[in-house]
């Protein structure tokens, strides 16, 4: 027996397995509508236009946009449900602490480390709680309206002309920045985050889980801040 004699009973073998698949399963080509079109799609000869083939044609390239949308909002979902999860956790370590001084060090190195950030600071408006503190600090009275303005939240490039007083030496390093207003019981402040990652926090993006963290910061702040 020749190969061309074999090659030609090996695809009429699997012609009829393919037939008898889809006589099995008659919704597999009906619910794949890009496969259905393609099948009754037929030519002419005559010169005529086919508005079916036309409308066929539109339908897959919608399929195929669809099926890449759909895609593209899979992957964000899950790169949301991976930043959830890092927020979550960091709160949780931070939730452990049982002083400030505990919890300007959590700040400091477990939450940097778990949000994947250079620093992070949070900014109390005349007063400084702490005498060696790294991340909890005092800033001036109207601090949180020069670098906020009437906003909340903001994301995006650092400024440099106050890098230094939200980041310290490490302001000429960093290239973004989310800065949240905090409210300690009627003294102003703030919790910023800063990266080296020019494009890791970006004007638009989504804000509701900073503004978790900034809140569950602002209660465990509150609790101790008098106390020191």
């Amino acid at each position: 027996m020749s190969k061309d004699e074999t090659r030609q009973i090996s695809a009429a073998s699997d012609a009829e397995e393919v037939r008898a698949f889809l006589i099995a399963n008659p919704d597999f080509v009906r619910e794949d509508a890009e496969l259905f079109s393609l099948i009754v799609e037929t030519s002419r000869d005559d010169g005529a236009i086919d508005l079916g083939a036309a409308a066929r044609g539109k339908l897959r390239e919608e399929i195929r946009q669809l099926k890449s949308l759909n895609g593209s909002i899979v992957e964000t979902a899950r790169a949301n449900l991976a930043i959830q999860s890092q927020i979550h956790m960091a709160v949780l370590a931070l939730l452990e602490v049982d002083s400030l001084s505990g919890l300007d060090s959590k700040i400091s190195n477990r939450l940097t480390g778990a949000l994947g950030v250079d620093v992070c600071r949070v900014l109390i408006e005349g007063h400084a709680p702490l005498k060696n503190a790294e991340s909890i600090l005092g800033a001036a009275e109207g601090f949180v309206g020069d670098v906020l303005g009437d906003h909340v939240e903001m994301l995006g490039p650092v400024d440099p002309g106050n890098a230094h007083a939200l980041y310290g030496q490490q302001g000429a390093r960093v290239s973004s920045q989310a800065i949240v207003r905090l409210d300690f019981n009627g003294q102003d402040g703030l919790i910023a985050l800063a990266a080296r990652d020019a494009h890791l926090f970006q004007s638009g993006q989504g804000t509701e889980l900073l503004n978790f963290l900034a809140r569950a910061v602002e209660r465990m702040v509150v609790q101790w801040l008098h106390q020191t």
